[in-house]
């Protein structure tokens, strides 16, 4: 997931301004205090925690993970990493401030201990590991599945009984990819978020959506008659972490803590379906 940007955030220390894309306007002598504090602190869990803030560093060139969005002609960031990293700050009791660089630079900023935390839509790859400790996974696009009305389940069980059929996925999702991919005979219809997908489906005017394990459970859940078709989509999940410096035990465990519990919420998989829709209205 090597990925390149045009956007590069300047942090400037002894002036008071509006900073460009995610950043936010701090006064100079704040900022002073604030890294004092952490210089003093045991450890940099300490150190955020007593200077109240947590940095974060960003590439946002890449939906659905990070991207610069538009409203009201104003620019800010979005995506899943973006509200993985405001959860991660809310539940240490902290500030979240994103720090925007190339892919690149994020990974030297977290081995020099300038930034915090990495959130990149980044593999746990082996080289990656050598600059820096990584977090437990928080997003593994797991099983993807079909879902059928019930009353059709007997006769869409295999991949040859969708030729000819209407399948709907997300706008610019790994859904709608594996589609074109492994359903070359069937038709594809494109949502802009997964409930619309599913309500496409309830309504009749497709004859399944695609969607992960855990989503179309919730679905299940909530409409009885939808039922899980049998025909089997072909994916090697491919695991997402995040990053902090070398040897910091302590923050480390900190955040594997808030992100084992937004796994077992699903709540990830929310924010990337919000962050797909989003990016797709760019």
């Amino acid at each position: 997931m090597h990925r390149k940007k045009i956007f590069v955030c300047c942090f400037l220390i002894m002036v008071v301004m509006l900073m460009a894309g995610c950043s936010k306007v701090a006064q100079a002598g704040t900022t002073e205090q604030s890294e004092e504090v952490r210089k003093i602190a045991e450890n940099r869990l300490e150190a955020i925690l007593e200077s109240k803030k947590i940095v974060i560093g960003i590439s946002p060139d890449y939906a659905p993970f990070a991207f610069i969005a538009e409203k009201k002609e104003e620019t800010y960031c979005a995506g899943s990493d973006i509200e993985l990293g405001k959860y991660i700050a809310e539940q240490m009791g902290v500030e979240a401030e994103f720090r925007e660089m190339e892919f690149e630079e994020c990974l030297e900023a977290v081995s020099k201990g300038e930034v915090d935390l990495v959130l990149l839509g980044m593999l746990g790859e082996k080289d990656r590991e050598e600059m820096m400790d990584f977090t437990n996974v928080y997003y593994r696009p797991g099983t993807q599945v079909i879902l059928v009305k019930e009353r059709q389940k007997e006769k869409l069980k295999t991949q040859e009984d969708f030729q000819e059929k209407t399948l709907a996925a997300q706008y610019g999702s790994l859904q709608a990819q594996l589609v074109v991919e492994q359903f070359p005979e069937s038709y594809l219809n494109l949502s802009e978020n997964v409930s619309g997908a599913v309500l496409m489906l309830r309504t009749g005017s497709v004859d399944g959506v695609v969607l992960e394990e855990a989503l179309a459970g919730e679905m299940l859940r909530e409409y009885s008659e939808l039922a899980r078709s049998e025909a089997e989509i072909t994916y090697t999940p491919q695991e997402i972490v995040g990053g902090v410096g070398k040897g910091e035990t302590e923050l480390l465990e900190r955040i594997n803590e808030i992100i084992n519990s937004v796994t077992e919420q699903n709540l990830y998989l929310h924010w990337i379906d919000e962050a797909n829709e989003l990016a797709a209205s760019m």
